[in-house]
């Protein structure tokens, strides 16, 4: 917390200790500071945004921070962060409003990278709703960004925020051709800005879905639609040059969700959805909704109850062809022997590949695509984690990191006593009787403890359907799509990619 920060709490938390305790910064804007704080009468969590001191006697900057409180206090949506009251006190211009416990989106996708498409598409319809329900109001947002968007952890919801900017049909002035400015002049966001924001044209609600197109290629992505290293660099790009397709920089994105953010990020505002309602409806539909075809869900049922003789399968491979090809190598006088241990080896090595290969033929007999497939995949473990987040939680629960502190301290028992009875020291002497039941237990307990939360943490996290989807996306999945399809044209009869309802068996 910088110095400045320190002082501006310690007078806020002074000045509306009657109605507010000021508990703790949350972060700072251009024009005002964000507070967290518990409003007394009522008893709840709040957000108190409070205009900078330097800037409270600045008519244009008091104006433009109360038109943010009266817009967003005239809208009342799920999906926007609603306004509680708008007050003056002790020259302290402020506003409360709900508090979000959570984190942002770019906080979301700088801790734990590019989000999945259902994940993504989930959140983007979220603030398309808003955005449609503050268009038919005659509000455009214009600065629509991720740190503008926050995700509720209680609902997981996302909301969004900051309409410090938003306008109902004035002209807004961009910078493009015309002398730089200091940042903090710039009305909107460079790294989202839309085409006619940046140069400076009549801007309508097609702006906010280019901007929220820029949210979806960074969410997906993790990366910028451009990488400059100047406001006018962003701005100049935005104007004048294409975006890059999705599908150049996230290859793993399925094409139909590639293709709705392709063409919010249009240059010309016809070119892309007419309104947000549209956007949503187009998300719903690709990543959402979409029931998966009979053949993929054949395909992910057939992949579980193979899971058993896989498990067979390997294990004779490795406790039985493997030794003996190898001690029929060793032998020297086994010619025959060796051809027939070496051959039953290469058989069980390829049995999984084969039946993976006409798997995987079927599939795409049927008319389907190795994308198609990973899509469902990915949903199906969207829904998993979420499934399993709700559940457990987020993290490891307290009994999972109990019984690794327990795994933990009967490993060390067990190492201490294998050390003295090897003399590497010596025990005291009353404890020399308990040496085997310290060494057999401690590692009996460590084993089983181990044991169990190996299996708990699987409980948790479903690595199985983890590592299905990593193979079938990696590059194993797509040679056996190559060695399936040899030709590498056979015709799909469905398009793009299927993300939705995935049928699992019970």
């Amino acid at each position: 917390m910088t110095e400045s920060t320190s002082v501006t709490l310690h007078e806020v938390r002074t000045a509306l200790s009657d109605a507010y305790d000021i508990e703790a910064p949350l972060g700072r804007g251009g024009m005002a500071f964000v507070f967290l704080a518990r409003e007394r009468r009522l008893d709840r969590p709040v957000a108190i945004k409070v205009l900078s001191p330097d800037l409270a006697n600045d008519v244009t900057s008091r104006k433009r921070f109360l038109r943010e409180a009266r817009t967003v206090a005239q809208l009342t949506h799920p999906n926007i962060v609603p306004i509680f009251t708008v007050d003056e006190i002790a020259g302290f211009v402020f506003f409360a409003m709900a508090y979000v416990a959570g984190e942002t989106l770019a906080d979301r996708v700088a801790t734990r990278g590019p989000l999945d498409p259902h994940e993504a598409g989930r959140w983007l319809c979220d603030v398309g709703e808003a955005l449609d329900y503050a268009h038919a109001r005659g509000v455009v947002h214009r600065d629509v960004k991720p740190d503008n968007i926050l995700l509720d952890t209680a609902t997981g919801r996302a909301l969004l925020s900051d309409f410090g900017i938003a306008h109902a049909g004035r002209r807004s002035r961009g910078l493009l051709g015309r002398p730089a400015a200091p940042r903090g002049h710039i009305v909107g966001t460079p790294e989202f800005m839309s085409p006619e924001q940046a140069r400076g044209d009549a801007v309508d609600a097609r702006s906010d879905i280019y901007s929220l197109g820029a949210v979806g290629f960074y969410a997906l992505s993790g990366r910028l639609p451009f990488h400059e290293t100047s406001d006018e660099g962003f701005l100049k790009k935005h104007a004048l040059e294409p975006a890059p397709p999705l599908a150049t920089v996230a290859p793993s994105v399925p094409p139909r969700v590639a293709a709705i953010v392709d063409r919010c990020l249009a240059k010309e505002p016809w070119a892309r959805f007419a309104d947000a309602a549209a956007l949503v409806r187009a998300i719903g539909e690709a990543v959402l909704s979409q029931p998966v075809p009979l053949a993929i869900r054949a395909f992910l049922v057939r992949s579980t109850h193979l899971e058993a003789p896989a498990l067979i399968h390997a294990f004779v491979t490795g406790v039985a062809l493997l030794p003996a090809a190898v001690a029929a190598w060793l032998e020297p006088a086994g010619g025959a022997v060796r051809a027939v241990a070496t051959a039953a080896l290469a058989l069980g090595l390829a049995l999984p590949v084969g039946v993976a290969v006409v798997r995987v033929r079927r599939l795409l007999a049927a008319g389907h695509r190795r994308d198609e497939l990973v899509a469902a995949l990915t949903a199906r473990q969207a829904r998993r984690r979420e499934e399993l987040a709700f559940v457990y939680g987020p993290g490891p629960t307290s009994f999972e990191r109990g019984i690794g502190w327990l795994a933990r301290v009967a490993l060390l028992a067990a190492v201490t006593g294998g050390a003295a009875a090897l003399g590497v020291y010596d025990l005291p002497a009353q404890l020399a009787p308990l040496l085997p039941f310290i060494t057999a237990g401690g590692a009996a307990t460590a084993f089983l403890a181990a044991v169990v939360a190996r299996a708990r943490t699987e409980q948790r996290t479903d690595p199985r359907g983890e590592r299905s989807l990593r193979f079938w996306r990696g590059p194993l999945g797509r040679a056996l799509f190559r060695v399936g399809d040899p030709a590498g044209a056979r015709p799909a009869t469905r398009v793009a990619s299927i993300v939705g309802r995935v049928e699992t068996p019970a």
